[in-house]
This record gives structure tokens, C-alpha cells and sequence, in this order.
């Protein structure tokens, strides 16, 4: 049971994967890591994908069973009102992320209205140091949860990541100063974000808003002004929360 789980876990971080870099991976032998995989296929859990060399992935049923646990509480449902209004106001697409150990977990969007705008699914998994939603966050979250994660190597996701660790400070500072932060490309190529932190009743980071947008739309915004608004929704949906408490 604890290898199929290592063996999942593993699998949601690289998927689509073949069994070999897999097995490589988890540091099972590959017959091992073949038998679970099947076990998966059986469950629902696992499938193969693409044509030619099979790769495995996770199901929709990990996700759904995931995605019902964040939106057990009223986290989501209290967020939408506020979320479709921030849409409203500049027609680019608003994600709520909540923290996932390095990463952000997107658990809610709403859609843009214009007619090139941004797209993640739900249960997209993204990393704290290069997005917009995960710096907000790390400024809330404190300098040995930033240390940690500067600590290991960053990823280059596109040719605009920062991935100086003291550039990266330098971002994260800045939103704790300003109450916000940014992401110009680094994350994904042509698609930049402001993102702030909601914190709960303690001032616990417990998630973030973002507005992604496609690059050349960030670089006509005030973008101090869509900060502050973006901050501004954040604290509404954080007093809607305390008020369920």
C-alpha cells in the first residue's frame, strides 16, 4: 500500500511517464512499479496515454476525490461571488490556489470573457516561487519557508523564470511591501498574473487569488491598481470565510 501511494504521488508530479523513468524515480524495481500501475488501471486510478511508447497518468477520479476534500468547506463557494466580480472588471481569467507544499493547487477558476484569455484545470499544480498566487503567498508564509524553497535548484519553465534566488527574494519582498505580486511569463510562455494571499483568522496564508492574463494585456494595466484590487477581493473572500467559522 505505501509503495502504490509513493508510486502516485510520484506519478502526479511527472505524468504523462513511462514505467522506466518512473521506477527510476519511486526507486522500485520496474516489474514492481509495472504490477501497481496495472493494479491502478484495475481500481481507475491509472491509465495509459498516447500512441506508440506507453505513458501512464492518473485518472479524473484522483482528481475529483481531491478536489471534493478542499471544497468541503465553504472556502469556494464563499470565493465566487468575489471571483466573477474581479472577472467582471477586466475580463481575464481568476484562479484560486491553495497551498501544496512547493507548489500551489488550483481549485477554483473563473473564466475569462475576452476572447484570448488564459486557461488551467483544475488541479493544476504550479510552483510557488515562479507564479504570481505562490509569491503572495510566500510573503506571508515567511523567510524559512522561502529558504527552504530557494534552497533546491528553480526549475527555468520558460526563458523569462527567475531563477537567481535572490532575484526571487527580491520578488517576494516586494509583495509583502506592496500587498501583492506579479509574474511576467515566468511560468508559462506569453501568460503573465497578479496574484495577492487570503489569510485566515490568525493570519495564516490559507490560499490566493490570481488574474492571468496574456502577456501583452499585463503590460497595458495599471498594474498597481489591479494589485490593490486583487488584494482588496482577497480580504473580502477572507472575511466571508471567518464569518462561516
Amino acid at each position: 500500500m505505501q509503495n502504490a501511494l509513493t508510486l502516485m504521488e510520484t506519478l502526479a508530479g511527472v505524468q504523462p511517464v513511462g514505467v522506466s523513468e518512473l521506477a527510476r524515480l519511486v526507486q522500485q524495481p520496474k516489474s514492481s512499479v509495472q504490477r501497481t500501475l496495472r493494479t491502478l488501471e484495475l481500481a481507475g486510478w491509472a491509465e495509459t496515454a498516447g500512441d506508440g511508447v506507453v505513458h501512464w497518468r492518473l485518472t479524473r477520479k484522483v482528481f475529483r476525490i481531491g478536489v471534493s476534500g478542499a471544497t468541503s468547506s465553504p472556502f469556494p463557494r464563499s470565493a465566487e461571488a468575489q471571483m466573477s466580480a474581479l472577472r467582471d472588471r477586466y475580463g481575464e481569467t481568476v484562479h484560486l490556489g491553495v497551498p501544496d507544499g512547493d507548489h500551489l493547487l488550483v481549485i477554483a477558476r473563473i473564466d475569462g470573457t475576452n476572447n484570448l484569455r488564459t486557461f488551467l484545470q483544475l488541479g493544476t499544480r504550479a510552483p510557488l516561487v515562479s507564479t504570481a498566487g505562490g509569491r503572495a503567498m510566500l510573503a506571508g508564509l515567511g523567510p524559512e519557508a522561502l529558504e527552504k524553497l530557494l534552497a533546491q535548484p528553480i526549475s527555468g519553465h520558460t526563458a523569462s523564470t527567475l531563477r537567481d534566488p535572490g532575484q526571487v527574494r527580491d520578488q517576494v519582498a516586494l509583495a509583502r511591501e506592496r500587498g501583492y505580486a506579479t509574474n511576467e511569463a515566468e511560468w508559462r510562455d506569453a501568460i503573465s498574473a497578479v496574484g495577492a494571499a487570503i489569510l485566515g483568522p490568525g493570519g495564516q496564508v490559507i490560499g490566493s487569488i490570481s488574474l492571468s492574463m496574456p502577456a501583452p494585456r499585463f503590460h497595458e494595466l495599471d498594474i498597481p491598481e489591479v494589485g490593490a484590487d486583487v488584494a482588496a477581493v482577497c480580504r473580502d473572500i477572507a472575511d466571508a470565510m471567518h464569518r462561516h467559522l
